[in-house]
């Protein structure tokens, strides 16, 4: 008969053994670890929101002082709507964003898939080259932008803006872009290659597709970029060619109004619509190629 196995004993079992410890696993970081992380996070949300929400709220203001309340109207709604200059202003920067939206984001576009077939070195020099204007102050790229066209015999005015927008916000359009291309991996383009794709038919069928949330990112951060923009507009701007950000603050200029509540409203808005809309498409693309 078989004499039975000797049972294994565990380290503690044996004399002077001790047993192994019990590594728990680390505790996750909580907010009140940080002590002063908490007071100015809330300082930082109020001060930034609670400007935002007065502004709101003060639009609807009946008096004629932007700060005074004088009760509740939609009466400087229809002033502004009145306002030819403000609306020529409107359309200006509309047309100049569209502009320089299409313009950046065809030529990130084409950057971010040329950029890729570089070596390492040369991949890093043309993008640190093309995304300096987020490192260069402002200011800077607003005197040299209008010192150059002066130099190459164009005026300051809607062409001079629309180039300079472009300019400005392609490194805006492009980090999205690259993004999304970066963590698509080389998988899809590598079996459209094994099934005979031609260059045209795999960046048709797979790589535009595979891009569209990066680029409508893309798109939608240089449009407000573009909007937003107020040092270089003010730089390059002329009679009639005046941007929104430019005439806004020759209004303030001459003292607050609820007009200029409104716009700031009005504007809220329409970045809350544009964003939510690009999140719901994203969202809707993704699901569709998940």
């Amino acid at each position: 008969m078989t004499a039975p196995a000797p049972a294994r004993t565990r380290p503690s079992d044996e004399p002077g053994g001790v047993a192994p410890a019990i590594r728990k696993p680390p505790r996750a970081l909580r907010l009140h670890d940080f002590p002063g992380i908490a007071p100015v996070a809330v300082f930082g949300i109020i001060f930034l929101y609670v400007p935002i929400l007065i502004t709101t709220v003060y639009a609807f203001n009946d008096g004629d002082s932007a700060l005074v309340w004088r009760g509740f109207s939609l009466r400087w709604f229809g002033e502004v709507a009145q306002n030819t200059n403000l609306l020529n202003a409107l359309i200006v920067s509309l047309q100049i964003a569209v502009v320089a939206t299409v313009v950046s984001t065809i030529l990130s576009i084409l950057f971010a898939l040329s950029v890729e077939q570089l070596r390492a070195k040369g991949s890093g020099i043309a993008t640190a080259i093309l995304t300096a204007p987020l490192v260069i102050p402002e200011i800077v790229l607003a005197v040299a932008t209008l010192g150059f066209i002066r130099m190459i015999g164009l005026q300051p005015g809607m062409l001079a803006l629309m180039l300079a927008h472009t300019s400005f916000c392609i490194p805006f359009a492009l980090m999205p872009v690259r993004a999304r291309l970066k963590s698509l991996g080389s998988s899809y383009f590598e079996a459209a290659t094994d099934l005979g794709a031609s260059s045209w038919q795999m960046f048709r069928r797979i790589t535009l597709p595979l891009l569209v949330p990066g680029i409508i990112s893309g798109a939608v951060l240089a449009f407000v970029i573009s909007l937003d923009d107020f040092i270089i507009s003010n730089f390059l701007s002329a009679s009639g060619a005046t941007p929104l950000p430019v005439f806004l603050f020759s209004l303030i200029r001459r003292g607050a109004s609820p007009a200029v509540n409104v716009i700031a409203t009005l504007l809220l808005v329409l970045a809350i619509v544009v964003t939510t809309i690009t999140f719901l498409q994203s969202q809707r693309r993704s699901k569709q190629h998940a």
